[in-house]
């Protein structure tokens, strides 16, 4: 048996990992934008100006959630 490269091992521990509530530290891109009420090319601008951490494993992009809902009430304001 293969073993997988170490830099998909740590996107994919990335993608699997958790908070202490049990709930995903990442999300994908679409979940992000039914958070945000924002277009998916707007989350990407804020992607590249890293005000949202992010990363992209198997040609989808996974956003972090406590940087969404740092900017969701940054919206509400």
């Amino acid at each position: 048996m293969m073993r997988m490269p170490r830099r998909i091992r740590c996107q994919s521990d990335k993608l699997n990992g958790k908070d202490e509530n049990g709930k995903p530290t990442y999300i994908s891109l679409s979940q992000a934008k039914q958070i945000l009420y924002l277009h998916e090319s707007t989350i990407r601008h804020h992607i590249i100006r890293r005000r949202i951490r992010a990363f992209k494993s198997g040609g989808k992009w996974y956003v972090n959630v406590s940087d969404v809902r740092a900017l969701r009430q940054m919206q509400s304001r």
